[in-house]
């Protein structure tokens, strides 16, 4: 006879120790499946939070850290660190680019502009209804005389976003849909090609389809018809050195809509309009940028021949500083690999007034709910596993006095003492399975009720108050350069449920022989000193 069948007679034979202790098991069992079952709950409502928020993360410069870093310095010298201002650089972005987990980046200047031989697509709102704004302006002439005039004010109706690189994140993630043409390549950002999108209900508004071209200016029509705003002419810019001629290329849906029941619809001017968005190369916008910079510089310069700075040629603007950027937005493939890939970057940065905000804090503080019941759980886990480990270890080898003299007739029988060890290990297995089994069950409805209750008791201890979902009044609008996806704690209480997977039930059953394993531990150390003549000659 093997072991394990004299192992399974021992078992039935002595039954009311072997249900003793498959209850101790038992009950062992709901305690570890209710930890790992909230514990896993807790970890699975964090990460498909996590999984459905958009892998953004913004890389910009660290403000403060520059700041302290001038104050700390000579006062002769911060005068020359702020003309020197760091800024994040094309190497810098091309660098990041490289990383395979990256799918897009946003590395914009946004705007505003005048159309000039096109429409911007009408609200119909109360905003519309009301006249341009003017006002009277007042000089004195050369002479000495009080000049009035009216100058009139002509807001802005196109919003653009200029993008250095053609993957831009509203496409990635489908914020923006393509629906005629294509978006402008690498090479015609390289080349400054005047191209440009625009929107569906632009086009349609217009009668506009691929390949036809638009213009647009950078300053207001009113400016150069006032004596009162002289700048201009003071540099010898004119009106057409401000307009742009550009070649639709291609005619997408912008997925954000016009809601005329927003808060603030009513007063929405047209560049507010989602409808109203024209996309284009940065490298476009930024040639146009140098070269108004450069005719201010050389004005200046002339002007000012006493001023170090516009005489020091290394302060003049450079097609390099004005297509850096003070802040670049990316966006990972997988949202889980945000945050490794923060970690990563941020070891780099030493001294670089530079800083990565991936959204985390917002996330942090809504789950350290979920972050203390796996706290707590966990606790729960090791306490009852460390206890079950003393009690079965100390039941083994009280027993092990009653039934030394088994051992010897076994030891005499020339049973190796390994072999008897196996049978009590089969032994503690066999009512432990059983007891874990039964556990499964009632440990299951246990663990979803004690989940949902230690979830209400540490959102209300958190001082996180749940509110009810409802349709609010949303802001629409342009100017929100947030990739953020916003969550709130309904978001990751909603996904939080205590399902005891078939993993979580291995787990238990790895945890049970673990228990068994250790305690069978030091009743092996005492059987492995037993000598059977020993015991046989004492038992007569």
């Amino acid at each position: 006879m093997n072991f394990f069948q004299r192992a399974l007679k021992n078992v039935t034979r002595k039954l009311s120790k072997s249900m003793l202790l498959a209850l101790t098991f038992f009950v062992i069992g709901n305690f570890v499946i209710v930890g790992l079952g909230i514990s896993n709950a807790a970890e699975q409502a964090k990460v498909l939070t996590r999984k459905k928020m958009r892998a953004a993360i913004t890389y910009q410069m660290d403000y403060d850290a520059f700041y302290e870093y001038v104050q700390n310095l000579p006062e002769d010298e911060q005068q020359d660190a702020y003309n020197h201002y760091p800024y994040i650089t094309t190497d810098e972005i091309e660098a990041l680019m490289a990383d395979d987990r990256l799918s897009s980046i946003n590395a914009l200047t946004t705007l505003t502009a005048w159309p000039m031989d096109f429409e911007a697509v009408p609200l119909n709102n109360e905003y519309e209804q009301r006249e341009n704004g003017s006002s009277m302006s007042c000089y004195i002439d050369e002479n000495g005389q009080e000049v009035c005039e009216e100058y009139v004010w002509i807001e802005p109706e196109i919003f653009i976003k200029a993008n250095a690189y053609p993957n831009m994140i509203e496409f990635a993630d489908e914020m923006f849909v393509m629906v005629e043409g294509e978006m402008f390549s690498q090479e015609e950002i390289d080349d400054a090609a005047h191209v440009c999108l625009i929107t569906d209900t632009m086009a349609e508004y217009n009668n506009l389809s691929v390949g036809d071209t638009i213009e647009i200016s950078f300053e207001s029509p009113a400016d150069f018809n006032s004596s009162f705003n002289s700048w201009y002419q003071d540099l010898g810019i004119t009106e057409e050195d401000v307009k742009m001629e550009l070649e639709v290329i291609g005619i997408f849906n912008n997925m954000t809509e016009v809601d005329p029941t927003a808060e603030n619809f009513e007063w929405m001017s047209k560049m507010e309009s989602p409808e109203n968005v024209v996309l284009m190369p940065d490298s476009v916008y930024a040639e146009y940028q140098y070269n108004l910079s450069s005719i201010s510089w050389d004005y200046y310069k002339e002007m000012w021949p006493d001023d170090e700075y516009y005489q020091n040629d290394d302060n003049r603007p450079t097609m390099d500083s004005i297509l850096s950027k003070t802040s670049v937005t990316l966006l990972l493939h997988d949202p889980l690999e945000v945050d490794n890939f923060v970690e990563e970057v941020e070891a780099t940065l030493e001294g670089q007034f530079r800083e990565l905000n991936a959204n985390n804090e917002t996330f942090k503080q809504l789950a350290r709910p979920l972050d203390t019941l796996t706290l707590f759980a966990s606790l729960i886990v090791g306490l009852v596993l460390i206890n079950a480990v003393v009690i079965i270890t100390l039941v083994t080898a009280l027993t092990l006095k009653t039934r030394e003299y088994e051992i010897g007739v076994l030891l005499s029988q020339g049973v190796s003492k390994l072999k008897v060890v196996g049978q009590f290990f089969v032994e503690l297995a066999i009512v432990a399975i059983i007891g874990f089994t039964l556990s499964v069950g009632s440990g299951t409805m246990i663990a979803g009720k004690v989940g949902e209750e230690m979830l209400q008791y540490q959102v209300e201890f958190a001082g996180l108050e749940q509110t009810e979902n409802e349709d609010e009044d949303h802001y629409i609008g342009n100017w929100n350069d947030s990739y953020f996806t916003e969550i709130s704690l309904e978001d990751m209480v909603s996904e939080y449920k205590v399902d005891i997977s078939p993993l979580i039930i291995g787990e238990i059953y790895a945890a049970g022989l673990g228990i068994v394993l250790i305690s069978i531990l030091i009743p092996s150390f005492m059987i492995m000193r037993y000598n059977p003549k020993k015991i046989l000659m004492s038992a007569q």
